[in-house]
């Protein structure tokens, strides 16, 4: 059963998996389209080597397609958090094969440029205010890289990804408790460096 797109991008995400798992691949890109800005920027947010973020987010996808095919996954409407979980299984991983955690050096999200000032407020600003402003992110940054893993993954998906924390306690694979817990001490940590 194919659907026209217009009417395909207008079914949930769950609808979407069923689709698919019937056969029907645009469901699929629908998906990817929704998600994989998400993802991307999840993994490099946490991985250095742009090459290994690439295979990463490969990796997950191919384990999103295989877990839909064989029909294990378990549509609760929580499709964004199940995949943000796999890459960030995979991360994890990652970690435990290099035995070391290390994050991003590049400035927020992207190489080294300055793509990150983009998601500043869009109101009209002078060029000072701009300067003002690129360099509160960059000290923001350069302290959320300070922060434990766990800290700066929950801030990330709590203000980039825009999670709850009952999704965030679900991707991270702890409880709810223990995602406010880090959030807590993420912000005394981040506060405690601005003060320096």
């Amino acid at each position: 059963m194919v659907k026209p797109m217009k009417r395909l991008k207008e079914l949930a995400d769950d609808q979407l998996v069923v689709l698919y798992a019937d056969g029907c691949n645009e469901a699929f890109n629908i998906l990817l389209e929704r998600y994989d800005a998400a993802v991307h920027t999840y993994i490099r947010f946490n991985v250095s080597d742009p090459d290994l973020a690439e295979d990463i987010f490969q990796d997950t996808f191919i384990k999103v397609i295989t877990t839909i095919k064989k029909g294990k996954y378990a549509a609760q409407g929580k499709f964004k958090a199940w995949v943000i979980r796999i890459a960030h299984n995979l991360i994890m991983d990652n970690y435990r094969k290099q035995s070391i955690q290390k994050i991003a050096d590049d400035p927020l999200f992207l190489n080294g440029t300055d793509e990150w000032v983009e998601y500043m407020p869009s109101e009209d600003l002078n060029q000072e205010e701009v300067m003002l402003k690129k360099d509160k992110l960059a000290e923001l940054y350069r302290n959320l890289k300070t922060l434990p893993v766990e800290q700066r993954q929950v801030v990330f998906l709590r203000y980039w990804q825009d999670m709850s924390f009952k999704q965030i306690a679900e991707t991270t694979g702890v409880s709810i408790n223990t995602a406010l817990g880090r959030m807590r001490y993420a912000l005394i940590n981040l506060r405690r460096q601005t003060q320096q």
